[in-house]
Parts: C-alpha cells; structure tokens; sequence
C-alpha cells in the first residue's frame, strides 16, 4: 500500500509540475524576493561556522587566562 501511495505522488508530480514549483519565494519573478532568498540563504550558511568560531575563540582565550595564572 506504501509503494502504492508513492507511486501515485511521483505520477502526480510528474503529471502536473506547477505543484512542485508552489514555493512563492522560489519561483516569483520579483527581483526583491529572490534577492531576500539568497541573502537569507547566505545568512543561514555562514551563521553556525561564525558561532563556532567565536566559541573557540572564547575556549582559546579562557586557556590562555588560566595558563598566565599558573
């Protein structure tokens, strides 16, 4: 019954394609929304490895402190 069902939602995805283009940002034509997309998209990308760096930057300078008290 599974396969059955995934079989009907690949049929109707290839059958009527303009289902799978319903994201509005995706496929707007409007130049301010595709721009909103990918600088949100680069937002998102470079947010983790920046948190990840000041963390480490932080564990660096809190061994750093306790190695000049010793």
């Amino acid at each position: 019954m599974a396969l059955f069902l995934q079989f009907i939602i690949v049929l109707s995805f290839s059958l009527f394609p303009r289902i799978v283009e319903a994201c509005a940002v995706c496929f707007s034509g409007k130049e301010e929304s595709l721009e909103a997309f990918y600088l949100t998209t680069v937002l998102l990308t470079l947010l983790p490895l920046v948190m990840l760096s000041l963390i480490g930057y932080w564990l660096y300078r809190q061994y750093r402190k306790e190695e000049n008290v010793s």
